[in-house]
């Protein structure tokens, strides 16, 4: 009840505000969680150990702060999305890669997105919705309360959520039928015991004779978006660490936009 009351008013906040007045309370909120060293502070700050074993603690502690004050940014643009035209957003996004899309969109195959809790990934999966891609997201559930408010703003793009309780069989459905789904690399497949997405996805992949396509959007230079997209990937090369690697540098080149906030999945960097 208090999380979905809090993302309400947050809703209410953002609708009343002068659009740079919410993004500087965003930003405030961020740097208040981070100073008072909220246990994902600690978990983002060990995981920037792993993916720059290089990094001094000063650095981390930037970088830290800098990944909350993104992530609390990113949460407002996905507030802004239901009153956004889907054109609109199209025009605001640009493509690295974009034959790599344009390929698996004319591929008339299922497409398995394999992306990261990387800059803005609502934005991307709203994006791909915009595009027309009938896209379906596999991700964990925010909670009763809460969940039905992210639904109905997806909804707006025509992104939509698989049912968890069933997500094999749907999952498999909605790739067989040509439609894609956006899985996230940097969680574990299961929240009690982990594993690999990566692996999870590469033998959906190969059982339904889908591609997976790697693919991030990040906050650009200009204050913008950029969708980053990388070649179609058959089940194969993603077994042999294809993924990683391209993942590993998007997230190394775009480690402050990095929201990993859990731990990660063995394998990952």
């Amino acid at each position: 009840m208090i999380a979905q009351l809090a993302h309400h008013t947050a809703q209410r906040l953002v609708r009343a505000l002068p659009g740079p007045a919410a993004d500087r309370l965003a930003v405030l909120l961020a740097r208040v969680a981070f100073h008072l060293r909220v246990p994902a502070r600690r978990t983002h700050e060990a995981n920037l150990g792993l993916l720059l074993p290089d990094l001094r603690e000063s650095e981390r502690h930037r970088m830290t702060r800098a990944a909350f004050e993104h992530f609390s940014l990113s949460f407002v643009d996905f507030l802004r999305l239901d009153c956004m035209a889907p054109a609109d957003l199209r025009r605001s996004v640009r493509v690295e890669g974009e034959a790599h899309l344009r390929a698996a969109m004319a591929s008339g195959r299922g497409v398995v997105v394999l992306s990261a809790h990387l800059g803005n990934w609502e934005w991307g999966a709203a994006f791909l919705g915009a595009l027309g891609v009938p896209i379906h997201l596999a991700a964990r559930p925010h909670g009763r309360g809460v969940e039905p408010f992210f639904q109905e703003r997806r909804r707006v793009f025509g992104v939509d959520s698989l049912e968890p309780t069933a997500l094999f069989s749907s999952v498999s459905g909605a790739l067989r039928a040509g439609e894609w789904v956006a899985l996230m690399g940097d969680r574990g497949a299961d929240a009690k015991h982990g594993g690999s997405v990566c692996g999870w996805a590469a033998a959906l992949a190969q059982r339904t004779r889908s591609l997976i396509l790697p693919a991030a959007m990040v906050r650009n230079e200009q204050g913008g978006h950029t969708l980053m997209v990388g070649p179609p990937l058959e089940p194969a090369e993603v077994r042999c660490g294809a993924h990683r690697e391209l993942m590993g540098r998007w997230l190394r080149s775009n480690a402050s936009q990095w929201a990993a906030f859990e731990p990660l999945p063995e394998g990952l960097t």
